[in-house]
């Protein structure tokens, strides 16, 4: 099983407390689902995606600023700096595509994970260190 959190779930987003506290959920049930079903051989883990272009970051940018989803009119954008990833990214882009995490996502569910239960792993470019 492949739950989806977020950075945010362990990490300060600005305006999103709580999408963090929906997300930490995520990954507490995810570490309790892990404990209750290894002797049966399932596994539980959760992916963390960050700075990953989506529906909800796209719509987000400062540009976007009155149309995003949950920021307030007034918000202060350079909060945002400090979640920008140390990986290089495509020319233009500002967030990494959904294969980033789409491949971590298959590999969990896969045999060559075999070993990997209860855990997150952060795809997000290195914006978490």
């Amino acid at each position: 099983m492949v739950n989806f959190s977020s950075t945010s779930a362990m990490f300060a987003h600005p305006y999103m407390s709580a999408y963090a506290a929906s997300k930490g959920g995520i990954q507490s049930m995810t570490h309790a689902l892990a404990l209750e079903f290894s002797r049966e051989g399932i596994r539980f883990n959760a992916v963390q995606p960050g700075s990953i272009s989506s529906g909800m970051t796209d719509s987000t940018g400062e540009a976007k600023q009155s149309t995003g989803p949950g920021l307030p009119a007034d918000a202060d954008f350079t909060l945002f700096t400090k979640l920008s990833p140390s990986l290089p990214l495509p020319e233009g882009a500002i967030f990494a595509g959904p294969d980033s995490v789409a491949s971590v996502v298959a590999m969990l569910g896969s045999p060559d994970a075999y070993f990997i239960t209860g855990t997150e792993v952060r795809v997000d470019g290195g914006s978490h260190m």
